[in-house]
């Protein structure tokens, strides 16, 4: 039996995903939709078949077309792409299909209702929290794996999937509504409201609710003549929102149906115990079917605040030319570079280093003295590591030992979790926190990275972002004119700089490029805007193994990382300029399994960061499609290896591969 979950688990996982071992279509550990850490023994649930969990931190919906009429589910097809736009298909039962995005706010599942179609059942769905989908393994009818036409989820983050909003996925369903409904009879009648039942899991960001927002949302939600079962659903929702101090606005909401009665209103509540799933985002749900906008809401409260805030960022802050000429000139933290009490952006493609620069930058301003010859503003450091911290404590090693420098409690702190920096209340929470734990305010506040840090919003809406930029200014103001650097990506066409909407460049003072040099360890640093200083020309650097020795009780045996080293050399020949789409794929592959599962070994005379034949093989069957005619994926294969073989880009011996960077 194939351990698909062993295999490939770690990949998705790795890749930003929740996942969960699945039997059929069934995902089988209690509280699965928790995220249990049982979820992570590749060795427990080898030969599973792999869940992706939907909602969560990323919001993630999947939108499955469950429709065996091939004309109907490609009208479905096309208007997923002229209602919300390009994303990874899965097939599992052809024609049916399953299409991935990501939400810019909790979404919970909401289907079209089940139709007629010459005998089949018929209907589109959208998971969102609390489901959860099966994205590699056998189809339970077909006893065929599911496959990725387009794109493999193992090569796409989260973040890299289109950003819907729920109005836009409720267009979407309205449509798919029309067209079932042509050609097909709907059957029964489908609830609009129902309450959660026990272990269902809505909206779980939103169970809590503050009094006026759950007061404005019932103003939309009907009560002329509700069914029982409605009725009790929502007072179920009133109270997991705002425990027994909501009995006022279940009264008032109770009201306004001619069945109300006082006391079987306050005998239902009483009746309500120990409330767990179901809360204040089922409210705002329900409510939104009616018109009801949470985001104005909160908007309008927002604003309060701002005006507030507003008056007081500029009282007394209006200078004379006099006193103008009199204000200090920028402060560098890393001389002729970054400078103190401003907000830094580094971005790039996928494995250009971005992280290890952030770290390389952040160690020498912890360490003091400098940054490869540059001078440097020395002072504590926060590195929120949003993308886990697994791998820091080793790489800070690496780095010391290739500093020469021996650890003598450093002020550099890790928070190895992600930060919503949109939401006032988490930066709130991390602008305390960092004030109990850390001895002095930080210099340098490093956020690794944006996606991880903008608590699913759109990074291509204004507003969004807008919110974004405004929690860094808060940031360096709350740490006393601290430095923000935010570690981001590029968008899929490098050319048009970092990924998301513009209002980013304009609010960064400084913005570092890195491209790494295909088929090398070697990456520039363009320093594509400096606003207080002229911009610097590119820094090469040159990304090294450096071996770690046992020791410390941190490791058993030895270990290795990767630490940035300052070049001067002339940029590499361009090896893979003439590779066709097959060897770019293998050669990516290759690349990212040495970095995932890569061992050190003595091979041909050297010592190489090495994988198995079988290894290379399975992650280059990941992006290889099969082919029609004569050719099969072994063929291609072979053929992409020993062309990126005779270019000198990959090496191999005995069972053994390597890349030649």
């Amino acid at each position: 039996m194939s351990a698909r979950y062993a295999q490939y688990g770690p990949a998705l996982v790795e890749a930003g995903y929740d996942i969960t071992p699945v039997k059929g279509k069934a995902a089988y550990l209690p509280g699965w939709s928790e995220r249990p850490p049982e979820a992570l023994d590749y060795d427990a649930h080898a030969s599973a078949s792999i869940g992706v969990l939907t909602g969560g931190a990323h919001n993630l919906v999947a939108v499955d077309i469950d429709v065996l009429d091939p004309f109907t589910e490609g009208q479905i097809e096309t208007l997923i792409g002229d209602e919300l736009g390009e994303a990874p298909r899965r097939i599992g039962n052809a024609p049916k299909s399953l299409f991935l995005f990501r939400c810019t706010q909790p979404f919970l599942k909401t289907r079209t209702g089940v139709y007629d179609i010459d005998g089949d059942d018929s209907a589109v769905e959208v998971l969102g929290e609390g489901q959860q989908f099966v994205a590699s393994g056998i189809h339970p009818d077909t006893l065929k794996p599911y496959r990725w036409p387009d794109d493999s989820l193992i090569d796409l983050t989260p973040g890299d999937l289109t950003a819907v909003t729920p109005e836009q996925l409720h267009t979407f369903l309205d449509g798919c509504r029309n067209i079932l409904g042509r050609v097909g009879t709907l059957k029964g009648r489908v609830s609009e409201r129902k309450p959660a039942v026990n272990g269902t899991s809505l909206m779980l960001k939103e169970l809590d609710g503050e009094m006026r927002e759950i007061d404005a949302a019932l103003a939309f939600l009907p009560n002329n003549d509700e069914h029982y079962d409605d009725w009790i659903g929502t007072l179920h929702a009133i109270k997991g929102a705002l425990g027994d101090g909501g009995r006022e606005l279940a009264h008032r909401w109770s009201q306004r149906s001619e069945k109300y009665d006082e006391t079987e209103t306050d005998r239902a509540w009483d009746s309500i115990k120990d409330v767990k799933h179901i809360g204040a985002g089922s409210i705002y749900h329900w409510a939104a079917q009616y018109g009801f906008n949470l985001r104005d809401i909160r908007d309008e409260a927002k604003e309060e605040v701002k005006a507030e805030a507003a008056q007081e960022a500029v009282k007394g802050r209006i200078l004379s030319l006099g006193q103008l000429a009199s204000l200090p000139p920028p402060s560098p933290l890393v001389d002729g570079l970054i400078f103190r009490n401003t907000l830094v952006n580094v971005f790039g493609p996928p494995a250009s280093f971005k992280s290890f620069l952030a770290l390389d930058i952040g160690l020498s301003v912890a360490h003091g003295g400098s940054w490869h010859g540059r001078e440097v503003h020395s002072g504590p450091v926060l590195y929120i590591a949003g993308e886990g911290a697994a791998g820091i404590r080793k790489r800070a090693s690496a780095w010391m030992q290739n500093h020469g420098v021996a650890d003598n409690g450093e002020p550099f702190f890790v928070l190895p979790q992600a930060v919503n920096i949109r939401d006032d209340a988490e930066v709130d929470a991390l602008i305390a926190e960092a004030g109990e734990t850390m001895p002095q305010p930080p210099t340098l506040v490093i956020i690794d990275t944006l996606a991880r840090s903008f608590g699913g919003g759109d990074e291509n809406s204004n507003v969004d972002m807008g919110e974004f930029i405004m929690q860094c200014d808060r940031i360096k103001t709350a740490f006393d004119g601290a430095t923000v650097m935010i570690v981001h990506h590029s968008g899929k066409d490098t050319t048009r700089g970092a990924r998301g909407h513009s209002s980013l460049y304009g609010a960064v003072d400084t913005e570092l490029e890195l491209k790494r040099s295909q088929g090398s360890d070697s990456v520039t640093i363009r320093n594509s805007k400096q606003k207080d200083a002229e911009e610097t020309d590119g820094i090469r650097m040159t990304a090294r193994v450096v071996t770690l020795p046992p020791g410390d009780g941190l490791w058993l045996e030895e270990e290795t990382s990767i630490v940035l080293d300052y070049d001067e050399a002339p940029e590499a020949v361009d090896r893979e300029r003439k590779l066709g789409g097959n060897q770019k794929a293998v050669m990516q592959q290759l690349e990212r399994a040495i970095e995932q599962v890569g061992e050190a070994r003595f091979v041909d005379g050297a010592e190489r960061q090495v994988i198995t034949a079988e290894t290379a093989k399975t992650y280059a069957y990941m992006v290889l499609p099969k082919p029609e005619g004569k050719d099969n994926r072994w063929t291609n294969y072979s053929r992409a290896v020993t062309t990126l073989r005779d270019r000198g880009l990959v090496g191999f011996y005995n069972d053994y591969f390597w890349v030649n960077r």
